[in-house]
């Protein structure tokens, strides 16, 4: 469809250079002023939604109506921002030794994102958004996978008024992305991807004595309680472990479900899964679309035969040769071992494994075996026993009778093998200032 070369170290310097003077008056220019570029950006997002869903769904596989729905994501978090940012970067009196003390919020330089092809608009504006609005830089380095995504951000970022050069998007090589992080102009990077490269970049960044937010892989528990609404916590299970066609830090990777219930969840969520329309992402009514190329679906496939020669049973779904190279069934494996690889490793893809529990204990010790811990969801209709729960669970996020989401006004993020640092809400809009405090004795 198109080539995009990688750029020449000079062109590289070169953007570099300009981001940082657009930044040195960018960085005074009032917050009420940016939060205006921010409401015409939405705008932009929403007039523009159709045409970057297709741009979506032929470079990622993303079907259009998820691929819409991201993008009218993005303009409420522009819109949340628009309304919140000012008072959330307002001076802050505090009480101390001094005769008066304060807290500013100042903004740093050039913050480096380097984004992901799952949700190539989402991950990217909960990066930029935060980091322009509070006065910085940015420069992008997207998944190479989808170059168009990233050109048409830079597209709508320029198209809202941001200055020239501000906001641009790279294509480098990795020694280049070294050098980015190296240079003293870019003052932090934002990393969303896997801990494979996170701790690659991590690396670069401690070495260079750089600030890294990290938000890496998921293995979310879903676990449910024999009390829970049952047709509410299949529905969500079901969104939440297809959608994007199961490619998704924070999807409902491991069904722990009550021994009481678990037949009944079983055929219920079995009966759900072939409901699906799995096909074409352009066509509107299709549900699941193809993963994101061939290579994912062959290791997925590794993972399931894996896991079903270790003794568990594939209920429905599986890859379908026939379909395309990069077609999988959304499925259902039970009698999961423990040690399989859908159990312990992350599953990126539209394969769901279940798991029984009888006692609170076994559960979160089921949840909890993981190197992952970026989110969980728990199910019962007793509220001081979910907060119970959600205290014991190691993670970021516990959804309690729902699914685990990022919205623009709640932090996000993992700990663990899923990262560090904080995205949205004011703690990621401060991630990447400069928390400063000025006594006046």
């Amino acid at each position: 469809m198109a080539t995009f070369p990688e750029m020449a170290d000079r062109e590289i310097e070169d953007i570099v250079s300009a981001a940082g003077v657009a930044f040195r008056k960018w960085r005074h220019v009032p917050v009420v002023e940016r939060c205006g570029l921010l409401r015409s950006m939405a705008d932009q997002l929403k007039s523009r939604r159709r045409e970057v869903a297709e741009i979506m769904a032929t470079e990622m596989g993303k079907p259009v109506s998820q691929g819409m729905a991201e993008a009218d994501k993005c303009a409420l978090l522009c819109s949340w921002y628009a309304d919140h940012a000012a008072a959330m970067l307002k001076p802050e009196r505090r009480e101390s030794s001094a005769r008066e003390s304060y807290v500013y919020y100042e903004s740093q330089g050039i913050i480096l994102g380097i984004m992901p092809w799952n949700f190539p608009f989402w991950q990217v504006f909960r990066f930029i958004v935060p980091a322009l609005t509070g006065g910085n830089g940015a420069l992008l380095k997207h998944a190479s996978n989808v170059p168009r995504c990233a050109v048409a951000i830079e597209e709508i970022v320029r198209a809202s008024g941001y200055p020239d050069g501000l906001f641009r998007t790279l294509f480098p090589t990795h020694d280049q992305v070294t050098a980015l992080i190296s240079s003293p102009l870019v003052r932090g990077v934002s990393l969303t991807g896997s801990n494979t490269a996170g701790s690659s970049v991590a690396a670069i960044a401690g070495k260079n004595l750089k600030k890294v937010v990290m938000e890496l892989g998921g293995s979310d528990p879903f676990i449910v309680f024999p009390d829970a609404s049952l047709e509410k916590a299949v529905e969500a299970a079901l969104f939440s472990r297809f959608q994007n066609c199961g490619q998704s830090c924070i999807a409902a990777k491991r069904l722990i479900i009550h021994a009481d219930i678990y037949e009944v969840f079983r055929e219920r969520l079995i009966d759900k899964v072939l409901s699906l329309k799995t096909g074409d992402p352009l066509d509107n009514s299709t549900d699941v679309g193809p993963m994101v190329n061939g290579t994912a679906a062959d290791e997925l496939e590794r993972q399931l035969n894996l896991t079903l020669r270790a003794g568990a049973k594939l209920l429905c779904g599986g890859r379908d040769p026939d379909a395309g190279p990069a077609v999988f069934l959304p499925s259902v494996v039970d009698q999961v071992p423990v040690a399989a690889p859908l159990s312990c490793e992350e599953v990126f893809g539209p394969i769901v494994p279940l798991f029984t529990f009888e006692s609170v204990a076994e559960a979160v010790k089921m949840a909890n075996d993981t190197p992952f811990g970026l989110g969980a969801a728990v199910w019962t209709s007793d509220e001081p026993l979910a907060l119970d729960v959600a205290g014991q669970i190691d993670t970021g996020t516990v959804a309690i009778n729902g699914f685990v989401k990022s919205e623009p006004g709640l932090p996000f993020g993992g700990v663990k093998e899923s990262g560090f640092g904080r995205e949205l809400a004011a703690e990621g809009l401060r991630e990447f200032m400069n928390i400063k405090t000025i006594n006046i004795f």
